[in-house]
């Protein structure tokens, strides 16, 4: 929608705008809008040039380059060809700085945890340049933070996107690498045990809370730590300018259990630390190496966040060997100092005459999960028995009424009663020869 010409004699000079330098404009045509025909004016008519121009409010300057400028009249005066464009004004807009575009390294690279130590910690320029500075996958930088033990620096290589209530696209650092620097003069037990250790196992107590203490160490467990989002330190750096020390195997033999620990020299001095047992399997040459190990190989990395979550079940089975041999110790205590101490032949006294008596109690005890079995007789018992007895009266009488007339029928026989005197006859014989 055109608003129509207003006129302002008060706010706005006189513009002569020379023909040749209208013909140079692209897109130059004859005026055929009812804008650029109220625009022409005659060449000795400044007032009908005054009142032919638009207000600073009207839409000739915020107009789109769809309309056709208007065009004038060339002007003889040389004065007011020179005066033409001094009142004009060009709109100018700062744009912010372009975002860096993340690489596919970074997009995957997910959460990075390094910490670092050595008497090379001191230097935080140093730190920076040899992880971050120059470096591709890394987007943004934020600065130094200092905190209870030492510093933290934070980057990012990938960018978190928002909308706001507007629809507004609104992009973040993700600071997903973290990078903390333990600055002290001497790198020896007493800073391990009081800096450093506390430090990498602060995660170890968060992710220990998360996970039920009947859990056993697992594969399916190890995965799931070693994550790329894992809480976990991925590993430790020690920077040292000076050559392989014993003074450093204590520091050291403290660390591996419980962080994958990589030896770095820096100087002129390249030469490199010996292989310890128990150390991370990553083992640069180089600064470079370093850095391309640990944000352009997903394997490697990948390697030592499998090797921080083995040391962290390794330490989680550590505590809960601990607490258990102080839970029964704690227990011990507690009864010792509430009872005496027990005895086991009063004991044995006092419960050993009962013992028979509870078990038949306890046996007798119905058990209402129980199936109720079939009442039987036992023989042993003595009203058993006499009922057992009695009932065998009656086929013993019916018995012996069957033998007895059977043997009177077979004694009508004359053969059997010459059979039964011969026998006894011979019988009685034989006996008074034994005589």
């Amino acid at each position: 929608m055109e608003s129509n010409p207003s006129i302002s004699i008060s706010t706005i000079r006189t513009l002569h705008v020379p023909q040749e330098v209208l013909e140079n404009i692209p897109g130059h045509s004859q005026p055929s809008s009812p804008r650029s025909s109220a625009l022409a004016t005659s060449p000795n008519s400044p007032s009908e040039s005054v009142s032919s121009l638009p207000s600073v409010g009207s839409s000739f300057f915020f107009s789109s380059a769809a309309a056709s400028p208007p065009r004038f009249q060339p002007q003889s005066n040389h004065y007011a060809r020179d005066s033409s464009t001094q009142g004009l004004i060009i709109p100018s807009l700062t744009l912010p700085a372009p975002l860096r575009c993340p690489t596919p390294f970074g997009k995957t690279l997910g959460d990075l945890r390094l910490l670092v130590v050595g008497n090379g910690a001191d230097d935080r320029e140093l730190v920076s340049n040899i992880l971050l500075d120059d470096n591709e996958d890394v987007v943004d930088i934020s600065g130094w933070e200092d905190f209870e033990y030492g510093s933290i620096l934070r980057a990012s290589t990938d960018w978190i996107e928002h909308r706001d209530a507007h629809g507004l696209e609104k992009f973040e650092p993700a600071k997903n690498v973290e990078i903390i620097s333990i600055a002290r003069h001497e790198f020896d037990d007493n800073l391990t045990k009081s800096s450093i250790l506390p430090v990498i196992q602060s995660p170890f107590h968060s992710v220990s809370e998360l996970i039920d203490p009947r859990c056993q160490a697992s594969a399916a467990l190890a995965n799931l730590i070693a994550s790329p989002w894992s809480p976990l330190h991925t590993a430790l750096i020690i920077l040292s300018s000076s050559g392989p020390s014993t003074s450093e195997d204590g520091p050291i033999d403290l660390l591996t259990p419980h962080i994958p620990v990589i030896l770095m020299r820096r100087g002129p001095d390249h030469t490199h630390f010996p292989s310890r047992p128990h150390m991370s399997s990553f083992r640069p040459r180089s600064t470079a190496a370093l850095r391309n190990g640990l944000f352009r190989s997903p394997e490697t990395l990948s390697s030592l966040r499998f090797e921080a979550a083995e040391r962290f079940l390794r330490w989680r089975e550590v505590e809960c060997a601990v607490e258990g041999i102080n839970a029964s110790r704690r227990e011990t205590v507690s009864l010792s100092s509430n009872a005496p101490l027990w005895n086991k032949a009063r004991w044995e006294a006092e419960w050993e005459s009962r013992l028979s008596q509870n078990v038949a109690i306890s046996c007798e005890r119905e058990d209402p999960m129980r199936v109720p079995e079939q009442q039987c007789f036992d023989p042993l018992h003595l009203s058993s028995l006499i009922s057992f007895s009695l009932c065998l009266l009656d086929p013993a009488t019916r018995l012996l009424s069957r033998s007895v007339s059977t043997f009177v029928d077979k004694l009508a026989d004359s053969q059997v009663r010459i059979a039964m005197v011969g026998s006894l006859c011979l019988g009685i014989g034989i006996g008074m020869m034994i005589r």
